[in-house]
């Protein structure tokens, strides 16, 4: 072997191990990049979640002055869906409206543009006690329209919340499952 096939052979290999160092350092930017990308995507869902739960507190608020009852009122809201099931349309509007801003949030967050655990935190019990208290309305809604998915995001959102209340007061009574009234 000549001296000059040495050196072309070490050359070769030189060039080989900077070849591999570099895909190396290539593959390590890929790496970092797609877990910063990740983090900015979680970062980002969970903002959207909570910018989507101020903007139903603002709606919540105006449809509490236009006549919904606090979701946890039973007997309340139990009023409201009998006047609802009875013809008025004013009623009607009022829980249609209330409800399709939950059922959008369950769009979301089954489409995973929201964030689930951010709206179990925040709204988890409040989803339920609504799924809960309205579903008598909703199931009246989906026989009268012959429709059985109507508001199902709204009810597969309070199934993936977690209940977070005890079963025992403590007096030593038992608490009613969450989102349903001591008197229901």
């Amino acid at each position: 072997m000549t001296s000059y096939e040495r050196w072309s052979l070490a050359a070769s290999f030189g060039t080989l191990l900077v070849s591999v160092v570099a895909f190396g350092a290539l593959a390590w930017q890929l790496l970092m990049l797609a877990r910063s990308t990740t983090r900015d995507h979680d970062r980002r869902r969970k903002q959207a979640t909570m910018e989507y739960l101020t903007a139903i507190i603002d709606r919540r608020r105006q449809l509490y002055e236009e006549g919904i009852p606090d979701e946890r009122n039973h007997a309340a809201v139990s009023a409201l869906i009998s006047r609802s099931l009875a013809g008025d349309v004013s009623a009607t509007k009022l829980i249609t409206s209330y409800l399709t801003a939950f059922n959008y949030l369950g769009v979301g967050a089954r489409t995973d543009a929201f964030d689930r655990a951010v709206i179990d935190q925040a709204w988890g019990g409040l989803i339920i006690a609504v799924r809960s208290n309205y579903g008598p309305w909703l199931e009246a809604q989906r026989q009268a329209h012959s429709e059985p998915r109507l508001y199902e995001d709204l009810h597969w959102l309070a199934d993936a919340m977690t209940p977070r209340r005890t079963t025992t007061r403590a007096d030593g009574g038992i608490l009613p499952p969450q989102g349903q009234s001591a008197t229901a």
